[in-house]
């Protein structure tokens, strides 16, 4: 009887930690550029991003009515052991009204033949070490306020924090 009313009151205390923490989370859901989106052993981050309505892709010149946001994006992996796979559909971005826009895979490419910045189909980023890329999306000329957002599967290291990351928006105005 004593050993079971030990694991009932150890996991009442885990449950409450828990709760106070997802509940007393004073983070912002909105952060700017170079501010890290906290996933699981992994950070991700907008280091820059510019707007153009056309890439100069070696000889072609690639127009749109719209605007096209270049979007330098980071992957820091702090795990100990293990590496992070990922590819350019982990971020897309998001309007005011809730549009949602993904990166143009086409256009990427197109713009890594002028700017050789090394576009790849999956990136494998070992442990203690950071990739980059830089994704293009095609937005409405009016849209004001777009954001970027990422997109992940639950791991350990979210648990705590309720898939925070799923969240976060990095501010593109």
């Amino acid at each position: 009887m004593n050993k079971s009313i030990t694991i009932f009151q150890a996991v009442a205390v885990c449950l409450a930690i828990s709760f106070v923490s997802c509940n007393t989370d004073k983070r912002s859901d909105i952060i700017g550029l170079n501010q890290n989106i906290h996933h699981d052993d992994f950070e991700y981050s907008v280091t820059s991003f510019s707007k153009t309505s056309e890439i100069i892709a070696e000889k072609d010149t690639l127009r749109t009515n719209d605007i096209f946001y270049l979007v330098h994006f980071k992957v820091v992996n702090e795990a100990l052991r293990v590496g992070h796979q990922w590819d350019n559909t982990i971020a897309y971005l998001v309007d005011e009204k809730g549009n949602r826009y993904e990166n143009i895979k086409e256009v990427q490419d197109a713009l890594d033949r002028s700017l050789h910045f090394g576009v790849k189909n999956i990136y494998n980023t070992p442990h203690g070490s950071a990739d980059s890329t830089i994704l293009v999306f095609n937005l409405p000329d009016g849209v004001k306020k777009p954001y970027l957002m990422v997109r992940g599967e639950s791991l350990m290291g979210d648990v705590f924090d309720a898939g925070h990351f799923r969240k976060v928006k990095v501010a593109l105005f």
